[in-house]
């Protein structure tokens, strides 16, 4: 089971995201009570779905599993990939809301190692959220590319806190910051040697510990950069 997620982690930055917005999102009329349920339901099942298996999962999939028909997903959402987009969505809010209550802990340096550390997490624990953030190519869609503007504007304002204090070395960029936190996704087994359930956080406390000033040893390559 481990080891099929990571290959469909592996792939997604291959894949095609397959997401749209909902139409007329947020401006139909009051919807009546079971139609509202049936609405959560969907967003439940489809949370869950995306976490376990990914952006492939299909329509019936998610209906089943929300105790409905694939007809209400359609009536509902319009398309599968609408409500995907919907989720996903809620995902990138999600991080943004995270980064903010991260920027007011009150050592800048602590704020930064727990967001570094929960977007670890949900790398490791969403597939879909994985195969997402993994994409170089441009966002699908206007909300998509203006959720990913603001994560990527939180991660930067955390990571310029935590510089203004000179705890963290000069050469490490916000870039930087992000790809670490995709470190959690390929650390279960290495030559006969398991990790543990917990593995992946001490890789990642390694690599913050590495971030901090004053730098040992001169980091090579230009870094990474912005594609989108």
């Amino acid at each position: 089971m481990v080891s099929d997620r990571k290959e469909m982690v592996r792939r997604s930055g291959r894949l095609k995201t397959g997401i749209q917005m909902p139409p007329g999102l947020g401006a139909a009329p009051e919807p009546r009570a079971d139609a509202q349920r049936n609405r959560c339901a969907l967003i439940v099942a489809t949370r869950e779905a995306i976490a376990a298996r990914g952006l492939e999962v299909s329509a019936l999939d998610i209906a089943k599993a929300a105790g409905l028909g694939v007809g209400t997903l359609y009536r509902r959402f319009g398309t599968k990939e609408a409500l995907l987009g919907f989720v996903v969505l809620s995902f990138y809010d999600e991080l943004c809301v995270l980064a903010r209550e991260c920027m007011e802990r009150e050592d800048p340096w602590d704020g930064l190692v727990e967001f570094v550390m929960q977007l670890a997490g949900a790398h490791r624990d969403n597939i879909g959220l994985a195969e997402v953030t993994a994409a170089c190519d441009e966002p699908p869609t206007p909300e998509l590319a203006e959720r990913t503007a603001a994560v990527q504007e939180a991660v930067i304002q955390l990571t310029e806190r935590v510089r203004a204090t000179g705890v963290l070395r000069e050469d490490v960029t916000w870039q930087d910051i992000m790809i670490c936190s995709r470190a959690s996704l390929d650390t279960d087994h290495c030559l006969g040697v398991d990790a543990g359930p917990d593995g992946w956080r001490r890789v990642i406390t390694l690599l913050l510990d590495g971030m901090r000033a004053p730098a040992r040893t001169p980091l090579e390559g230009s870094g990474p950069q912005v594609r989108l």
